[in-house]
């Protein structure tokens, strides 16, 4: 029987087994107060301990953020510090991408194709874009404090590997949560070569979707 821990009406997280492995991992099923799977929730372990600073993510190719059909796509990336997106525009419209947010503020001018090099995000936090010419478009990059994190997919799944043994506070955002920044669910101990399987029933933290679906006007431009 998964043993179920609750914290303050917030969530609700199963400690469900521990399984051999090649290195330390935490998998989670993320799911609402309905326990429908939660997708495109990005979830972070964060060491504990002050002393023990997260190294950055390793430098990766830049990251995809294409805009197709009025939407960015995907709506809702996650990336390590240092991280580069590119943005570029499969529409048959022009967009202009850009963001007002503290960890990184830009403006993309008019364009198709393209045209420029992609954005270096170096801040932690959650970056909210969208494109001055279409005010319903919306996206979001969430760039993480730690270099273990991960986003859940569509069954609301996420697999987070090569974690070094140890205790961390394991936070998680979404579209659908009430603050921008990432909210902590719980403190997990992980124990080198072995796999956490957590399930997260998100409750009170969540509102309404922030990007409904909307039903694009003429296009412009």
């Amino acid at each position: 029987m998964p043993h179920f821990i609750r914290f303050s009406g917030i969530a609700t997280v199963a400690l469900l087994a521990w399984s051999s492995g090649q290195a330390a991992a935490l998998h989670a099923l993320i799911t609402d107060r309905d326990r429908a799977p939660m997708a495109d929730t990005v979830l972070m372990l964060v060491p504990t301990d002050p002393s023990r600073d997260a190294a950055a993510a390793p430098q990766a190719a830049p990251q995809v953020m294409d805009q197709v059909k009025l939407q960015f796509n995907p709506q809702v990336m996650v990336i390590g510090k240092g991280g580069q997106v590119a943005f570029p525009n499969s529409d048959t419209v022009a967009h202009q991408v850009y963001s007002f947010s503290t960890p990184k503020r830009f403006s993309l001018g008019l364009y198709r194709g393209l045209p420029y090099a992609p954005v270096v995000f170096d801040q932690p936090g959650l970056v909210v874009l969208g494109c001055n010419i279409h005010d319903f478009m919306l996206g979001y990059v969430y760039v993480a404090e730690s270099p273990y994190f991960g986003k859940s997919n569509e069954r609301g799944e996420v697999h987070v590997a090569d974690i070094p043994a140890g205790t961390y506070a394991l936070k998680a955002w979404g579209p659908r949560f009430k603050e921008q920044e990432a909210q902590v669910l719980q403190q997990v101990t992980l124990r080198g070569d072995e796999t956490l399987d957590v399930t997260l029933k998100l409750d009170r933290m969540l509102s309404p979707l922030r990007n409904p679906a909307a039903k694009p006007g003429k296009l412009r431009y």
